[in-house]
């Protein structure tokens, strides 16, 4: 079972990108380029099964998430612990010319720019208080650091890698 806060990440790239959320010219809602949505951690998609990269790029624009790393540090006089948690996430696109779905002009599919803005966009609608689901953890923020864009070394390979930090407190009874 994967971590709470990557199910809560791709639940809410799910939900936004499904109300059609891309940018005007890249179709209605509902009608964006596919994205499939991957937990890393089990590495497999949420909705079918992965046999390659290339092919799964050339099916949709794939948002992957793993849980990187969860520390917790004690607070306070209590048994209370301050929790970090950050879910390493990337964006991946496949350029239409080599039967992707991305396409700077947006005729094609959608601009790069568009879909990494709208899946920051689908987190940051909630950056206080995440409701997460974790027992005992309460989240008061979460901030994208570390933003890491790396389609400047490919032709047409899109990536952007960014960690999701949430912060928050645990109570311990």
């Amino acid at each position: 079972m994967s971590a709470p806060e990557v199910q809560w990440v791709l639940q809410r790239i799910d939900e936004y990108y499904g109300a059609g959320a891309l940018s005007a010219g890249v179709g209605g809602a509902g009608e964006g380029p596919p994205l499939e949505r991957v937990d890393r951690d089990e590495s497999q998609l949420l909705e079918q099964g992965v046999r390659s990269h290339t092919a799964e790029l050339q099916n949709a624009n794939i948002v992957g998430a793993s849980l990187a790393d969860y520390m917790t540090s004690v607070v306070g006089t209590e048994y209370d612990h301050a929790v970090e948690a950050i879910v390493g996430l990337r964006i991946a696109g496949l350029h239409h010319s080599e039967w992707g779905h991305i396409d700077p002009d947006g005729s094609d599919g959608a601009p790069w720019s568009s879909l990494v803005a709208t899946v920051r966009r689908a987190l940051l609608r909630e950056r206080t208080w995440p409701a997460v689901g974790r027992p005992d953890v309460s989240y008061t923020d979460l901030q994208l650091v570390n933003p890491a864009p790396q389609s400047s070394n490919y032709g047409d390979y899109y990536r952007y890698d960014v960690d999701v930090q949430f912060r928050g407190y645990e109570e311990l009874p």
